[in-house]
C-alpha cells in the first residue's frame, strides 16, 4: 500500500512538473471589439507667443547646461 501511495505521488509530480514548463506568450491576445487603430489630432500652429516662450525655455536651458 505504501509503494502504491509514492509511486503515484512520483508519477503526479512527474506530469505537474512536466507540463510546466511552456513558455508564456510575450504579447497579450487580441480581443474582438477593442480598436486597433489611432486617430492623430490634427497639428495646431503655434503662435508668436508660444515660439517666443519656447525660445526663452531653450536659451534658459542652454545657459545652465553651458557653465
Amino acid at each position: 500500500m505504501k509503494r502504491i501511495i509514492i509511486l503515484s505521488i512520483s508519477a503526479i509530480t512527474a506530469v505537474l512538473s512536466g507540463s510546466s514548463c511552456s513558455q508564456p506568450s510575450e504579447l497579450p491576445p487580441l480581443n474582438e471589439g477593442y480598436a486597433t487603430e489611432y486617430i492623430i489630432p490634427d497639428p495646431e500652429q503655434l503662435t508668436d507667443e508660444d515660439r517666443d516662450y519656447i525660445e526663452q525655455v531653450q536659451d534658459e536651458y542652454d545657459a545652465a547646461i553651458s557653465n
